[in-house]
C-alpha cells in the first residue's frame, strides 16, 4: 500500500471521529512534494469544499518565517543578533529599565522576558502602515517577567517587535518585506501576511467548535486578523506553498535555484538556545524553531492556533521530510495526527487514531455542565478509557485558550478534570492557581 493511500485512509478516520469542517494536508518526502489534499469544506454554512490550494490562517507557524526575514539581514550585515533591540528601535521603551538588555536573540528564542499579550483584539483589527510603529511604541508599560535571558517564556510581543525591526531596516513595510524577498522567491505566490490582499475566493472561513448549545463547528464573525500582530500570527498559505517552504529549510534555504538564506544561517537557526521544559519534538528553542527529535530523527516544529484556526508544521531535514497540516477550526488536536503521518513517510506503522478524551469532556462542559464532564470522564475511565487519546498538552491548550476568551470558571472546571489524572503536573496546578487567582481580583 503506497504512502498516498496510507494517508488517505488516517485522515478519512480521522475526519470521522473530529467535528471539525475541514482539514489540509501537504506531505514532503525525499526532498519533494508527494502528497497535498484538501477534507471537508470552507464554510460550515456554505458547504463550499476545500481543496489544497485553500488558504488557511496560519498563526504562530508564522513565526518562522520572521527568523528567516532576521537572518537575512544578519547575512546582509544590517543587523547582528546580538545587538540591543534599543539600538535599532529607539521607540521601544519598557517599565522595567532591563528592557535595555533584550537582544534580537532573546526575542528569537524566546528568552526576552517579555511578557505574552493576553488579548490580540481580532474584534478590533487595524489596518493602517504604522499600526506596527505604534503598537511597539506603545508597549512602554509593560513589565518584565524575569531578567532578559534567563529563562523560556513564549510571547507574541517579541515578534511584533521583531516585525518592527524588519520594517524599520528595510524601509518597506514588515508585510511587503515578507512578500519580495521571502514568499514570492519559493512560489508563495498566494501567501500573504497582509490578508486583506489575499484571494477571498481561496480563503477559508475560522470555525468555533466550542460553542455553548451546539455540538457541531459554527463559523466564527470574527476573523483572527489584525495588523498589529502580523509578525506572530498572520500569514495566510495553502498546503502546496507551505511545502515549498518546507522543500527550502531542508535544502537549507534553497528552493528550485532560488535562495532565501545562506546555509550558514541554519546552524544557527537550528542551535538550541534554550530548554523549553515542554519535552518530546519542542524539547528545546532555536531561533523561532521549536527542536527535538521524533523516533530517532531531528525534527524541527511549529504549531499555531488562533479564533477559528489549527496549524502544525513539522520537519525532518535528514531525511528529507516534511508533515503540513492545516485546519479551519480551533481547538483541535494536530499533534498526533500529524506525528501519525511523519510514521508512514518514514516507514513506521502510525498510531491509531482515537478521540480526544479533553476535547470530548469540553464540549460536554459547554453543552451540559461541569458536572456532566466529569461523570463522563469517570465513566470513560472505567469503560472505554482505551478509544480516547490522553495528553496533558490538550486540556493544558483549551484551559490557555478559554482564559483568552474570558471563560475563565470553565477553564478552571476543565483543569480539575485534567489535575485529576496528573495530579502532580506542575503546569497544571499552576495555570489553575492564576486562573483562580484571577477569578478573585
Amino acid at each position: 500500500m503506497d504512502i498516498a493511500v496510507k494517508v488517505d485512509q488516517l485522515l478519512n478516520e480521522y475526519m470521522s471521529k473530529e467535528s471539525i469542517p475541514g482539514l489540509a494536508v501537504g506531505i514532503v518526502r525525499n526532498h519533494q512534494i508527494i502528497y497535498t489534499k484538501g477534507f471537508g469544506v470552507k464554510n460550515a454554512e456554505s458547504k463550499e469544499p476545500l481543496d489544497e490550494y485553500s488558504l488557511f490562517h496560519m498563526a504562530s507557524v508564522s513565526k518562522t518565517f520572521v527568523a528567516a526575514g532576521i537572518m537575512q539581514l544578519v547575512e546582509q550585515g544590517s543587523i547582528h543578533l546580538d545587538s540591543p533591540v534599543v539600538e535599532l528601535l529607539p521607540h521601544f521603551r519598557l517599565h522595567d529599565d532591563r528592557y535595555k538588555d533584550i537582544t534580537i536573540r532573546h526575542l528569537l528564542s524566546h528568552r526576552s522576558a517579555i511578557p505574552n499579550e493576553k488579548d490580540l483584539e481580532w474584534d478590533k483589527p487595524q489596518y493602517e502602515e504604522d499600526a506596527l510603529e505604534k503598537y511597539v511604541a506603545g508597549l512602554k508599560d509593560k513589565k518584565l517577567l524575569h531578567k532578559p535571558g534567563e529563562s523560556f517564556s513564549y510571547s507574541d510581543t517579541a515578534y511584533e517587535i521583531l516585525g518592527e525591526i524588519i520594517a524599520k531596516v528595510s524601509g518597506i513595510s514588515f508585510e511587503q518585506y515578507m512578500k519580495d524577498n521571502i514568499l514570492n522567491v519559493i512560489g508563495m505566490k498566494e501567501s500573504d501576511f497582509f490578508v486583506p490582499a489575499v484571494s477571498k475566493e481561496l480563503l477559508t472561513s475560522p470555525h468555533l467548535l466550542y460553542v455553548e448549545g451546539q455540538s457541531g463547528a459554527k463559523v466564527s464573525r470574527i476573523y483572527p486578523y489584525n495588523r498589529i500582530h502580523s509578525p506572530s500570527s498572520t500569514l495566510c498559505s495553502n498546503v502546496v506553498e507551505m511545502c515549498n517552504y518546507a522543500i527550502a529549510n531542508i535544502n537549507q534555504g534553497e528552493f528550485e535555484g532560488q535562495q532565501i538564506l545562506a546555509p550558514g544561517s541554519y546552524s544557527v537557526l537550528w542551535q538550541e538556545e534554550i530548554g523549553t521544559g515542554w519535552g518530546g519534538h519542542t524539547t528545546e528553542m532555536g531561533l523561532s524553531w521549536f527542536l527535538g527529535e521524533y523516533k530517532g530523527y531531528r525534527v524541527m516544529s511549529h504549531l499555531g492556533g488562533d479564533t477559528g484556526y489549527r496549524a502544525e508544521f513539522m520537519i525532518a531535514p535528514d531525511a528529507g521530510a516534511a508533515v503540513v497540516i492545516m485546519t479551519n477550526s480551533d481547538y483541535v488536536a494536530t499533534e498526533r495526527i500529524c506525528t501519525s503521518i511523519l510514521d508512514i513517510v518514514l516507514g513506521e506503522e502510525p498510531a491509531d487514531v482515537r478521540k480526544s478524551l479533553a476535547h470530548s469532556l469540553a464540549i460536554t462542559m459547554l453543552n451540559h455542565s461541569p458536572q456532566a464532564a466529569f461523570m463522563k470522564y469517570k465513566e470513560i475511565q472505567q469503560h472505554s478509557i482505551e478509544e480516547y487519546i490522553i495528553r496533558e498538552g490538550e486540556f493544558d491548550d483549551i484551559a490557555s485558550l478559554w482564559s483568552k476568551e474570558k471563560r475563565n470558571k470553565q477553564a478552571v472546571d476543565l483543569l480539575k478534570i485534567a489535575i485529576d489524572i496528573w495530579p502532580e503536573s506542575s503546569t497544571l496546578n499552576d495555570r489553575l492557581v492564576k486562573l483562580q487567582h484571577a477569578d478573585q481580583l
